[in-house]
C-alpha cells in the first residue's frame, strides 16, 4: 500500500502528538493556579487540536469525498497559529505584568495586542464558515488575509515587547529573563508558520481558495511540514519547557539587580 505525502505528514504528526497531548495537559492543570493562564492551557488545546487534526486528515485522505470531513480537517489544520500566539502573549503578560505591573502603557499595550489577536481569531473563525461555499470563496480570501494582517501586527508588537525587555534586563527578575530569552527563540519558528499562512492566503483567491499550491490539504505536504508542523512543534516546545521552568521555580526567591525579593505569583 503505497502512503501518499500528505498521509505521511498526518501520521508523523500523530506520532509527534500522542505523547505531547499528556505532558501539556500535565503542565496546564500543575500551574493553573497561577497567572496568567494564557500562558498554560493553549499549549495543551494547540496539542490536542494537533492530534484530532493529524488523525481527520489519515482519515479524509481515504475518504476525500466528504465535503464536511475535508472541511473540518481544513479548519483544524489552519487554526494552529491562534493557541500559539495566545500563549505567546501570555508569557510577555507574565513578565510585563510582574516587573512593569505600575506602568499604565504596559496595561494598554496588552489589552490592545489581546483584542488584535482575538479579532483576527474571529475572523479567521468567519473565514472558515464559508468553507465549502464556493460562491463566497472571495468574501473568505478577504477575511483571511485581514485576520493573518491582525496577527502579523500581534506578533511584531510582542517580538518589539520582548527585544525592549531583553535591551532592559535590569528591570527583569533574573528568574523572567529566562522567559524572555526563550520567547524570542520561538519567535523565529512562529514567524515561519506566520510567513506560510500569509503566503496562503495571499495566492488563493475565488474558486481556488482550497487548491492553492499553499494549502494545508491540498498544496505542498512538503511545504506545510517544513514550515508549519515543524516550525509549530519547536514552539510548543519550547513553551512546554518554559511551563516546567515555571514549576520547578515557583516559590523560590526572585533575584533582581541590587537585591533579592520574594516570588509573590498571583494566585487566580
Amino acid at each position: 500500500m503505497t502512503v501518499n505525502p500528505y498521509t505521511a505528514a498526518a501520521i508523523a504528526e500523530v506520532v509527534l502528538y500522542v505523547p505531547a497531548v499528556p505532558v501539556a495537559l500535565y503542565l496546564m492543570i500543575r500551574n493553573w493556579k497561577y497567572r496568567p493562564r494564557t500562558a498554560w492551557y493553549p499549549p495543551a488545546a494547540f496539542s490536542t487540536i494537533r492530534l484530532v487534526g493529524g488523525i481527520m486528515t489519515i482519515i479524509e485522505q481515504q475518504n476525500q469525498s466528504n465535503r464536511g470531513l475535508v472541511v473540518a480537517t481544513i479548519v483544524l489544520l489552519n487554526v494552529g497559529l491562534i493557541p500559539l500566539l495566545m500563549a505567546f502573549l501570555g508569557y510577555a503578560r507574565l513578565v510585563l505584568e510582574h516587573d512593569f505591573r505600575d506602568s499604565w502603557r504596559v496595561r494598554m499595550f496588552l489589552r490592545l495586542v489581546k483584542i488584535c489577536v482575538l479579532v483576527a481569531a474571529g475572523l479567521l473563525g468567519a473565514a472558515g464558515g464559508y468553507a465549502g461555499n464556493p460562491e463566497f470563496a472571495n468574501s473568505q480570501s478577504t477575511l483571511s488575509k485581514a485576520a493573518y494582517g491582525l496577527f502579523s501586527a500581534a506578533i511584531l508588537a510582542l517580538i518589539a515587547s520582548f527585544i525592549g525587555m531583553a535591551l532592559n534586563p535590569r528591570r527583569i527578575t533574573m528568574a523572567h529573563r529566562l522567559y524572555v530569552k526563550w520567547a524570542l527563540f520561538a519567535a523565529i519558528p512562529l514567524c515561519v508558520r506566520a510567513v506560510y499562512g500569509i503566503i496562503g492566503v495571499a495566492v488563493a483567491s475565488g474558486n481556488n481558495f482550497f487548491a492553492s499550491a499553499w494549502s494545508s490539504l491540498f498544496g505542498s505536504a512538503t511545504a506545510f511540514g517544513l514550515m508549519a508542523l515543524l516550525p509549530e512543534y519547536v514552539v510548543l516546545g519550547i513553551y512546554l519547557y518554559l511551563s516546567a521552568y515555571h514549576l520547578r521555580s515557583k516559590g523560590k526567591p526572585e533575584v533582581v539587580e541590587g537585591g533579592t525579593k520574594h516570588r509573590s505569583d498571583d494566585m487566580s
